[in-house]
Parts: structure tokens; sequence; C-alpha cells
């Protein structure tokens, strides 16, 4: 069986800091592209209205459509998941970019071609964790094989972004429910 490698947050531990953002940042120098987000929700509930930050990035989807519309064949998927780009082999046609549903892949300025997070695989060879999981303070991102989380206790929150189905982004939250509320 392929494993498959993917993100866990718990946002009821986020602060929307920012360090893995800036992590990735600091660690990948050359690109201009921020390769990581901190997306905010704010929601009105009955308790009151809340808000919550959500880390995004590349979601390395079980089913890339990146990588299936890729006419070059500059995408790969490892057996632990993860999918990589391949610079040498892309030609900038915006396939890519147009095709997936979450925005991952993007137009590099500098160069012309499209370039998206690779989970620093680099490290994850070497039994590392990614730049953005190490450095998240309060160990709100980590970084899991998906086949061993308990799906039942984790939520899917890439609304209002479609492709859940079509793709199977490896990304999962924790229930925000407990997250902090805001008293009118």
């Amino acid at each position: 069986m392929i494993k498959q490698l993917g993100f866990v947050l718990d946002p009821n531990r986020c602060l929307g800091c920012g360090a893995c953002v800036q992590a990735c940042q600091i660690n990948h120098p050359s690109s201009p592209l921020a390769w990581r987000a901190i997306r905010t929700v704010e929601e009105q509930g009955p308790e009151g209205r809340r808000r919550f930050y959500l880390s995004t990035a590349c979601n390395h989807c079980a089913n890339p459509e990146c990588m299936r519309v890729c006419p070059q064949g500059a995408y790969s998927k490892r057996r632990d998941g993860i999918v990589v780009h391949s610079a040498a082999k892309c030609t900038g046609c915006k396939s890519c970019v147009a095709a997936c549903p979450f925005g991952a892949p993007r137009l590099n300025p500098l160069t012309g071609k499209a370039a998206k997070c690779q989970l620093c695989y680099e490290r994850v060879d070497q039994g590392q964790a990614p730049h953005c999981v190490r450095a998240c303070p309060t160990r709100a991102l980590q970084l899991q094989e998906i086949q061993s989380l308990a799906l039942d206790r984790l939520v899917r929150l890439t609304a209002p972004l479609p492709g859940l189905k079509l793709t199977n982004p490896s990304v999962y939250y924790k229930d925000p429910r407990m997250v902090r509320t805001e008293q009118k």
C-alpha cells in the first residue's frame, strides 16, 4: 500500500502568527513566491462570532489535477504521496495553474515556469519535518500519514474551494468548534 502524507492543522491551536509562512520563505530564498499562506475564517454562530486561522499550501492531493493536465509530465507523485514539480520539464503553459482548484501551482515571474510547494521532500527523506511544520510554535501544523489518522475526528475546511471529490486533498483539520468566540 502506498502511503499518503498530508497536513493536519488544529485551528484551536493556530494563532495566525505566520511563522510557517516565514519559515517557508526564509528556507526557499530563490523563490519570489510564498508557498504557504494564512487564511482567516470568521463565522457567526449561536455563541457569537468566532475567528480561526487556516495555514494553507499545496494539498499534495491523492489525485492531483496539476499532474493530470500537465502536457510535459512536469509533475510526479512520490510513493509517500508528495507531489513534486520539475522545473526542467515545465514550459510555462499554465495548464496546472488553471486546473488546480486550490491555486497551489503559480507562475514564477522570474522563470516564467510553474512552481509550487514541494513539501520540503529533501527534509522528509531525512526523517525531518518540513520547515513550516518545524516552525509552528504551538504545534498546530503537523505532517502525518493520512491512513493512520482517525478521520472521523477531522474535518475538511477547504470550502468555499471546490475539488474535494475530484482531487482528494491530503489536508485535514481538527474540529474548530472550540476556537475563540467573541460575544456581541
